[in-house]
């Protein structure tokens, strides 16, 4: 079952990798694709969860390698995204499947809306930032909220990671990114746990998969690293008019 469906899945996932690796917003490709195979909802969502934390996990090992990732401000925002992304997958786990479509579709205009805060971005270069009170609460929140919509939805988790830490904490897209890409990394790790635990875990299409991303994400990675800040931004719009289009079609659907 579902084996012949790996000829489009997994290019599509490498693709959706390098999309991920450089500007977050992969599940935004790889989440539609795990749908269109008839899948069980719950399925996709557990496949989707196991491709995307290898695959960000493999990109998020480049930004810190070369020290795009401010660790010990991450380091306080993690307890609080497990527990967010826990409870919100126990949630998504034991909600009706047509009800997770619905929230599907209302999660992805609020992405759309975070992400044109963009704009609010200027060119930095700040990839650390003081341990102020102020500064660990802001990354608290953002690591809360990331938990939360990662595990609620997921495409466009990276993008708006990597937004919320460049506008709340002043980081540069790059050091932003990279702090994101932790985050997701155990957002995604607590949501696979749940997702094998409930049996929802298809492994011979999640497993060729999530290889697929993780050398798609490791090599968008290495591009934004080697190119900078330039490939983001057109990144970032591309995620945005494919939000759009999935929100148009979700509607027409219902």
């Amino acid at each position: 079952m579902y084996w012949l469906d790996l000829t489009y899945l997994v290019p599509l996932l490498f693709i959706a990798g390098v999309l991920d690796g450089i500007a977050g917003g992969g599940g935004i490709i790889s989440l539609p694709s795990y749908l269109l195979t008839g899948m069980p909802i719950h399925s996709a969502y557990a496949c989707n969860k196991l491709q995307s934390g290898l695959g960000t996990f493999c990109s998020g090992f480049k930004y810190v390698k070369e020290g795009f990732a401010d660790l010990k401000m991450v380091l306080f925002a993690l307890p609080f995204t497990i527990g967010a992304s826990f409870l919100s997958t126990k949630f998504i786990m034991n909600t009706d499947s047509e009800k997770v479509k619905l929230i599907v579709i209302c999660c992805i205009p609020v992405a759309v809306v975070l992400m044109f805060f963009r704009r609010k971005i200027a060119q930095k270069t700040v990839s650390r930032k003081a341990l102020t009170a102020k500064n660990i609460l802001l990354s608290i929140l953002a690591g809360a909220l990331l938990g939360a919509y990662d595990a609620l939805f997921g495409p466009g988790g990276g993008t708006i990671a990597m937004i919320l830490f460049s506008v709340l904490l002043g980081y540069d897209l790059r050091a932003g990114n990279g702090n994101g890409k932790v985050i997701i990394v155990a957002s995604n790790i607590t949501a696979v746990i749940n997702y094998i635990v409930g049996g929802h875990m298809i492994y011979h299409v999640a497993v060729p998969c999530a290889l697929a991303n993780m050398v798609g994400s490791y090599l968008g990675a290495s591009l934004v690293i080697k190119k900078g800040e330039k490939l983001v931004f057109p990144a970032m719009f591309a995620v945005i008019i494919m939000l759009v289009i999935q929100t148009l079609v979700g509607i027409l659907q219902k």
